[in-house]
C-alpha cells in the first residue's frame, strides 16, 4: 500500500502542470462513449414543457407554454438555454447533450482546481475518477434536463464564495451573490441557500472578523437584486410578485405522506389526488380557479396541516422522516428497480465523505472549506428530505459529497502507509 500510494502521489505530481486538462479529460470520455451508446435518451418530466417553451422563445411568441399561455412553471434559466440550442440546431438534442457534457466539465474544473489547491493533485484526480463515472451524473448528463446547469453553478458559486471568504472583498462577494442568483434562475431549490449560508458562516467567523457585515450584506442583495427582473415578469404576466411561484408547496404536500412519495408515476398521482379528497372532507377544498399560485397555496396548507397531525404521533413523524432522510440519496421518480445499485454507489461515497470532512474540520487552514461543503451539502439534504425525497433534487449536493470523499479517501490511502523505521526517523537528526 505505501508503494501504490506513492507512487500514485508521485503520478499526481507529473499531471500537476496540465491538471485541468486531464480533469477535462477524464470527464469528456465517458460522457461521449454514453452518448455515442445511447444518443436517443431522453427527454421526459418537465422536458417537453420546457421544450415548448424555448420553442416559443426562437419563434418570437414570448415566454409562452405548449398552449400559448404565459407560463409561469418553469424558472427562465433552463428554457432559455434550450432557446439558444435551438437557435443553433434546430430540433436536434446533441447540442444540449454536448452543452450539458460542457457544464459537468466546468463543475468537475471548479471543485478539482479547489481540491488541488487545498489539499493535494492527489484528491483532485480521485474526486474527478468518481465524479466522472457516477452512475447518476452520466444519466443526467444525456437527459433533457437542467441538473448539469444548475449544478455547475450551484459548484462554481461554491468556488467563488470560498474565495471571498479567503481573500475577502465586496467585489468577490458580488460575484458569488450574482452566480446563486443565477442558480436560481434554473430551479429554485436554492432560493433560501444564500440566507442559510450567511446566518451559518457570519456565527462561525464574525469571532475571528474576517467577514464583516457589509460583505454578507453586499452578497444578499446582489442575489436578491439577480431576482427581482423575473419577480417583476410574473407580476406583469400574472399578477403576482414572485419570483417562484411553482413547486414548494407541491413538494411539501408530496413529500408529507410516505402513500405518495414512497410510489412512482401514475399510482403516486391517484394516491395525491385520494388524499387531497380526504383533506378536503377534513375544511381544506382545492382552489376553484385555475390559479397556479392558489394551487401551490391549497398544497401548502394541506402539507402544514399534515405536519401538525404527526406532531401528535412523534413515533411515526420521527419513522417518516428517517425514510425520507434515507430516501434522499437514492430514490428515483419511476425506477425502483435502479434504487439498490444506487445504494451501494452511495453508502461507501458517503462513509468515505464523513472521513474526509473530518479530516478538513482538525487542519486550521482547511477548516473554511470544511464548512462551505457541510453548509451546501447539509442544506440540500434538510431541502429534500423535508420536500419529496428524491436523489435528483439531491445531484447540486452530489459533487460536494464526492469531494469530501476524494479527502477521505486520500487520507485513508496516507494512514494505511506502513510507518517509518527509526533510522529514517533518525535521519533529520543526523543532518
Amino acid at each position: 500500500m505505501s508503494s501504490l500510494c506513492e507512487n500514485l502521489n508521485q503520478f499526481a505530481e507529473q499531471l500537476r502542470p496540465r491538471l485541468p486538462l486531464w480533469i477535462a479529460l477524464a470527464v469528456v470520455v465517458p460522457r461521449l462513449v454514453f452518448l455515442a451508446v445511447s444518443p436517443g435518451r431522453n427527454v421526459y418530466g418537465n422536458a417537453p414543457g420546457e421544450l415548448a417553451v424555448a420553442k416559443n422563445l426562437v419563434e418570437g411568441h414570448g415566454y409562452r407554454d405548449a398552449n400559448g399561455l404565459p407560463n409561469s412553471d418553469y424558472n427562465p434559466g433552463y428554457p432559455m438555454f434550450l432557446a439558444a440550442c435551438r437557435f443553433v440546431s434546430g430540433d436536434s438534442l446533441m447540442v444540449i447533450k454536448l452543452a450539458h457534457i460542457a457544464f459537468d466539465v466546468g463543475t468537475a474544473l471548479a471543485l478539482g482546481s479547489a481540491l488541488a489547491t487545498v489539499c493535494s493533485p492527489l484528491t483532485a484526480l480521485l474526486f474527478t475518477a468518481v465524479f466522472a463515472i457516477h452512475p447518476l451524473l452520466l444519466l443526467l448528463c444525456n437527459n433533457v434536463n437542467d441538473e448539469p446547469l444548475l449544478t455547475f453553478l450551484i459548484a462554481i458559486s461554491f468556488v467563488t464564495l470560498y474565495r471571498a471568504l479567503q481573500q475577502p472583498s465586496a467585489p468577490r462577494f458580488i460575484q458569488a451573490g450574482l452566480l446563486i442568483g443565477l442558480a436560481n434562475f434554473t430551479k429554485s431549490t436554492a432560493i433560501f441557500l444564500p440566507f442559510f449560508l450567511v446566518a451559518s458562516l457570519w456565527l462561525f467567523t464574525r469571532k475571528t472578523g474576517s467577514t464583516c457585515l457589509r460583505h454578507w450584506a453586499v452578497y444578499l442583495l446582489t442575489c436578491i437584486f439577480v431576482l427581482l427582473p423575473w419577480a417583476h415578469r410574473n407580476y406583469v404576466a400574472l399578477g403576482h410578485f414572485a419570483f417562484s411561484i411553482h413547486g414548494i408547496g407541491q413538494n411539501l404536500w408530496f413529500g408529507s405522506d410516505p402513500r405518495i412519495f414512497t410510489n412512482h408515476g401514475a399510482t403516486m398521482r391517484a394516491n395525491a389526488a385520494e388524499l387531497a379528497t380526504e383533506m378536503a372532507d377534513r375544511g381544506f377544498p382545492p382552489p376553484t380557479s385555475g390559479n397556479v399560485f392558489d394551487r401551490e397555496h391549497w398544497q401548502l396548507q394541506m402539507a402544514i396541516q399534515k405536519y401538525k397531525d404527526l406532531f401528535h404521533q412523534p413515533v411515526t413523524l420521527a419513522e417518516m422522516l428517517l425514510l425520507k432522510a434515507t430516501r434522499t440519496v437514492y430514490a428515483s421518480e419511476d425506477r425502483p428497480s435502479g434504487h439498490l445499485p444506487l445504494i451501494f454507489v452511495q453508502v461507501p461515497i458517503i462513509i468515505l465523505a464523513a472521513g474526509g470532512m473530518v479530516r478538513l474540520w482538525k487542519r486550521t487552514e482547511t477548516k473554511t472549506f470544511a464548512w462551505l461543503l457541510m453548509l451546501y451539502i447539509g442544506y440540500y439534504y434538510t431541502v429534500v428530505s423535508l420536500g419529496l425525497p428524491m436523489v435528483r433534487y439531491f445531484v447540486p449536493a452530489i459533487p460536494f459529497l464526492l469531494a469530501a470523499a476524494a479527502v477521505g479517501l486520500a487520507a485513508l490511502l496516507h494512514t494505511a502507509e506502513p510507518p517509518l523505521s527509526v533510522v529514517t526517523n533518525l535521519e533529520p537528526l543526523k543532518q
